[in-house]
Parts: C-alpha cells; sequence; structure tokens
C-alpha cells in the first residue's frame, strides 16, 4: 500500500534530518549523563580512582575513544530502532515520511544497518542529484531501501494501525 507512495525529495529529508538532529543531541545529552553518573559510581565503590584527574568529565574526555564510541552506540541505536520498528524516526514522521524495502516490505536489521553506515551523516543523501529520477540516495540504493512520502490520510492510517496494536 505504501510502496505506491512517491519517493521522497532532498528537501523533505534534509527537513527530518534537522528534526532528527534535535532529538539525537538530547539523546547525547542523556548518554553522557550516565556516563558522568557511571564513572562517579566506580569511583565510589573503589573500582576506579580519580587520582590525576580534575573530576569525571576530565577522567571522560581523557578516554576520549572510549567515550565516542559509546556515544555512536547511542545514536545508531536511535536510528536501527526507529527503522525497524516503525519504519520512521521522529522526524520523519513529523515530515511523513516512511522507510520500506524497496518491494514494500518492512526494513530489516541488516538493511538498517547498511543505511546507517552509508548514510555519511547524512551526506548520502545528496546522492539523489545524481539518481534524480530514481529519487534514491546512496543509502537507499546500497540497502535496497526507500523513503516514500505519505499523504495526510495514509500517514493517519498507518498511525492509527500503529495505535491499534
Amino acid at each position: 500500500m505504501f510502496a505506491e507512495a512517491p519517493r521522497a525529495g532532498l528537501i523533505r529529508r534534509l527537513a527530518a534530518i534537522v528534526y532528527d538532529a534535535l532529538i539525537v543531541v538530547a539523546l547525547l545529552m542523556f548518554a553522557m549523563t550516565l556516563a558522568l553518573a557511571a564513572v562517579a559510581i566506580l569511583e565510589r565503590t573503589g573500582l576506579i580512582s580519580l587520582a590525576g584527574y580534575l573530576d569525571s568529565a576530565d577522567y571522560i574526555q581523557r578516554h576520549a575513544l572510549w567515550f565516542q564510541l559509546y556515544l555512536v552506540c547511542w545514536v545508531v541505536w536511535f536510528y536501527l530502532y526507529f527503522w525497524c520498528k516503525a519504519g520512521q524516526t521522529l522526524g520523519m514522521r513529523a515530515w511523513r515520511l516512511l522507510l520500506l524495502q524497496q518491494n514494500g516490505q518492512p526494513v530489516t536489521l541488516k538493511q538498517a544497518l547498511i543505511r546507517v553506515v552509508t548514510a555519511l551523516g547524512g551526506v548520502g543523501n545528496f546522492w539523489l542529484w545524481v539518481r534524480f529520477k530514481q529519487k534514491l540516495a546512496l543509502q537507499d540504493q546500497l540497502s535496497g531501501t526507500m523513503v516514500v512520502e505519505l499523504s495526510k490520510e495514509q500517514s493517519r492510517e498507518l498511525n492509527l494501525h500503529r495505535q491499534a496494536k
């Protein structure tokens, strides 16, 4: 049913990315809070020592590689969760976009992982200028997926159906 919807263009995709970026920033702030709390708990239990560090934040900063990997995991989790569960992130839902396989089926975890890696932080969407007629971004092409633009009725029907589950 949704596979017949028109494929999404660059402007709508970028608008959804901006919306999602705000959510990701909040998610990363939450992740940082958890990391600071974890360091404080580990220090209080004696599992780590903050001797030679100014505070918990300095400890995290000096172990930046691990912390950056931790943050990347949170961002990847955000996209994998929403793409696999609903086919939409919150930004995609606001802009009435839906992620599907090119045959119209829901996206698999493998396809979502390929999308995360090949999206290149959203830069892969500019591939739409190269594949203008097909309206396939780089990550769409490499993962066998497509992003479609839903009508207001389709969006309403999709979200009503999810509430009934």
